[in-house]
């Protein structure tokens, strides 16, 4: 079953990549030509070391006595799986498979003759009374007084079932049940059973001492509904969790009182923050946690001031692009020579060395420095080699800190804050208090308009977005497109502009430093780079379970090494967002297209009228693979009059990658008209489902621009006077041509209608602004049958 030793070649490999490793060491690793999962130690009578490697294929039995030479002295063939979880009590082992199909039950390994490389196996599958027959389960544990808890099995509907594996060594006996709810994985200790309670998204604590009569003591959500594991602090007062979804934490909960459970913090590895790495398991050692993270590799965590938890020590086995469900599965940390057990999916079993340090705690308060009010979401972070960022509380207190003492500087940063900075010296198992002032920015508001250019037509319902590094702001134009700036930081921002039927607009930079008003013109055309919501639909079958359309940053997912998500927006578009389906992140299959069709859809756009001859065109990504080996999926683009739709084109091959831009002639496939709208299709029918990802960005629909017949520009000579004015104005106007219809109306920077007056001449002068508060107006003159023209005024 071995393959090989750590080679030369994986020695020069591991110093190219450059893997990260802080305060853990290589001491030997051992390959195999199967996938790995789960391990668990054992210690022979004699003191020698062992780990229990759980493989696709059965359990490897390797001899860690000599940490520099891992040796595999035994194996244990079973049922093709992908799922083992294994436990010891005295000189047996205990496993667990959880594969689909799997029929070994409990697997019992007699280690009493492993000093002479000789294991014995066999495979416990009862029919127990009112439940059915023992054929799989998830997981296993063991408790301190020699109970056994089944997690996650074929029957009792997943709930916990109890075996007795003390009274007589290597003959498990049925001990009874717990209350038929799913349980993933547990932990116990002192008769309190810690329940992963997945599919609920709970942790769930029970009191087992009476196994015929279980009792509820109390429940917690973890952060993302999803628990997977538990481990329990060395005095039982604290709970760490980890939920297996893209970004989750590592929580650490109170719970020495089960009916009043409380938060005290959550970790995250920083140097892959929104990534999309995955938790896998915890456990607990000396009030350090050592932490299974996938991709991220192995992870120690200092636990000590469970309210301030800080990464120690790391090391990541894995080699490849993306994150989901790769790398590493196990680690066990409780062998007495304190060597750390590691097995990598891919990269086989690690043997390591940890250096175990406290870490240097940073802490205090984070304030207004002018009101003395407590400021939540500060980001605090100390330059240093040591990735690391933190975050202030609720109640403004924040917990950080480093591996590796020394002085260092301090940033904090919070939107609407002058950023603080400092030098702080810190060192290991002490804690440095540093309460924080921050001083924050002076506020400022605009009135602004959105205009069409070149023919002052107000743009009704435009979307403005001011963002920076540390803040966005988004408003919305009211129906003669003003708008209010209000209580917007003093800063530089990017400005994005937009209105569907527009051609959208990025302006860089714009200084918000006063509170002047803000004009914005928009050319004609539809045009939607995603930027901004502009209002697309989105559709999906009520079979379909995930992989649904989504504004956003893409979240890239890979599938045997090659991008199925894209990472990225297509380049050279105005912003980083697209529409893609499902953007969870993870592995290829967490998030894509499954059950049924999604459908994206534009909202409706008035061809006849804008467009001498419209060209549709975006860019888009595809992607189809995996499932039963025949992957048949489509991506579909469908154009439609109000009265028929067609096909404009159909992607069916797979490709991890965006395509080449998309151009098409609409008029020689379909009548245009003025309800055309655009829809994009995939989908994923059961039964054989594959991975089926799709995206689109950057949407355009381009061509000659006809003359603009529904809101024309009136032509009209016009001056108000003065302007800015303080107590009153005169606006002078004279028209080429009279119908006897027109009107004006005047409305405020909110939108809201000060006066209306009818026009009752072909010229005039017309006394305004008296009566009104100070601000800035946009007079609208209206003849019908002839157009709209606008001016803006500003009282003092």
């Amino acid at each position: 079953m071995q393959k090989q030793l750590l080679t030369l070649c994986f020695f020069l490999l591991f110093g190219t990549l450059g893997w990260s490793q802080l305060n853990m060491s290589l001491r030997s690793n051992i390959q195999y030509n199967v996938d790995l999962n789960d391990v668990w130690g054992y210690v022979a009578p004699d003191g020698s070391e062992y780990a229990l490697v759980g493989a696709r294929n059965g359990v490897s039995i390797v001899n860690v006595s000599d940490p520099d030479n891992a040796t595999e002295v035994a194996f244990v063939p079973g049922q093709n799986s992908t799922w083992r979880d294994i436990k010891t009590w005295g000189e047996y082992a205990y496993v667990v498979t959880d594969q689909s199909g799997t029929t070994e039950g409990l697997t019992v390994i007699d280690l009493t003759n492993i000093a002479s490389e000789t294991v014995n196996f066999f495979h416990w599958t009862p029919d127990l009374p009112d439940l059915g027959t023992l054929n799989r389960c998830h997981n296993i544990y063991i408790d301190e007084f020699g109970y056994a808890y089944l997690a996650g099995c074929n029957i009792n509907d997943g709930g916990m079932i109890f075996i007795d594996v003390f009274s007589t060594p290597g003959t498990p006996v049925y001990a009874g049940a717990a209350p038929n709810r799913y349980a993933h994985d547990v932990y116990v200790r002192n008769n309190k059973m810690y329940s992963s309670e997945l599919t609920r998204g709970r942790m769930a604590i029970y009191d087992v001492t009476d196994k015929a009569e279980v009792i509820l003591e109390g429940v917690q959500t973890t952060p993302f509904e999803f628990t997977h594991n538990i481990w329990l602090s060395d005095d039982s007062n604290i709970a760490f969790t980890t939920d297996e979804q893209p970004n989750a934490p590592v929580a650490a909960y109170d719970v020495s009182d089960p009916t009043d459970i409380q938060e005290l913090d959550q970790y995250r590895p920083t140097i892959t923050l929104n990534d999309g790495v995955i938790p896998h398991n915890v456990h607990v050692w000396q009030d350090w946690l050592i932490i299974s993270y996938y991709t991220d590799g192995g992870i120690v965590v200092d636990a000590a001031r469970p309210n301030n938890l800080v990464e120690v020590a790391n090391f990541d086995t894995f080699f490849g692009g993306g994150t989901g469900f790769q790398g590493v599965w196990g680690a066990y940390p409780f062998l007495p020579s304190g060597v750390v057990l590691l097995t990598d999916i891919g990269n086989g079993l690690y043997v390591l060395d940890v250096n175990y340090v406290r870490a240097c705690y940073l802490e205090g308060t984070v304030t207004n420095a002018v009101t003395g009010a407590q400021i939540s979401g500060a980001e605090i972070v100390l330059v240093a080699d040591e990735a690391n960022v933190n975050y202030s509380r609720l109640d403004g207190t924040y917990g950080t800190g480093l591996a590796t003492a020394g002085t260092y500087t301090v940033e904090v940063t919070k939107p609407g804050y002058i950023p603080f900075t400092t030098e702080v010296s810190i060192d290991n198992g002490i804690v440095t208090i540093l309460d924080i002032p921050l001083q924050p920015l002076p506020t400022y508001n605009k009135n602004g308009i959105v205009i069409e250019e070149g023919v002052a037509v107000p743009v009704p319902g435009a979307k403005i977005v001011l963002q920076n590094e540390f803040s966005v702001f988004e408003f919305t134009a009211d129906g003669n497109g003003v708008f209010l700036i209000e209580g917007v930081y003093e800063d530089n921002y990017d400005v994005f502009v937009g209105a569907w039927g527009y051609q959208q607009k990025l302006i860089n930079d714009l200084p918000i430093i006063n509170n002047d008003d803000l004009t914005i013109e928009l050319n004609r055309g539809y045009e939607d780079d995603f930027a901004i919501d502009l209002g697309w639909t989105t559709e999906a079958d009520n079979e379909t379970r995930a992989g649904f359309w989504e504004l956003g940053e893409p979240n890239g997912t890979y599938n045997g090494g090659s991008p199925s998500n894209p990472e990225f927006d297509i380049e050279g578009d105005l912003g980083d967002q697209c529409y893609v389906t499902g953007n969870a992140g993870g592995n290829a299959a967490t998030d894509d297209v499954d059950g049924a069709s999604v459908t994206l859809v534009s909202p409706v756009m008035a061809l006849a009228s804008t467009y001498v001859d419209p060209v549709v065109e975006y860019n888009l990504w595809f992607y189809n693979a995996g499932g039963d080996g025949n992957p048949n999926d489509a991506l579909e683009v469908i154009v439609s009059n109000g009265t028929e739709e067609v096909v404009i084109e159909t992607l069916s091959s797979s490709a991890g990658v965006w395509r080449d831009r998309s151009i098409i002639n609409l008029s020689e496939l379909i009548t245009i008209t003025d309800d055309m709208q655009i829809r994009f299709v995939t989908s994923d029918f059961d039964p054989n489902g594959h991975l089926v990802e799709a995206a689109v960005d950057a949407f355009a629909v381009t061509g000659e621009l006809l003359v603009n017949t529904n809101n024309p520009v009136l032509n009209v000579s016009w001056s108000v006077a003065p302007n800015p004015f303080k107590d009153q104005m005169m606006l002078n106007y004279q028209l080429p041509v009279w119908n006897g219809q027109g009107q004006l109306t005047v409305v405020n920077a909110l939108g809201q209608i000060v006066m209306t007056q009818a026009l009752t001449a072909q010229q005039a002068s017309v006394t305004l602004g008296a009566t009104w508060p100070r601000g800035i107006y946009t007079i609208k003159m209206e003849i019908r049958g002839q157009g709209t023209a606008i001016q803006r005024v500003i009282k003092q």
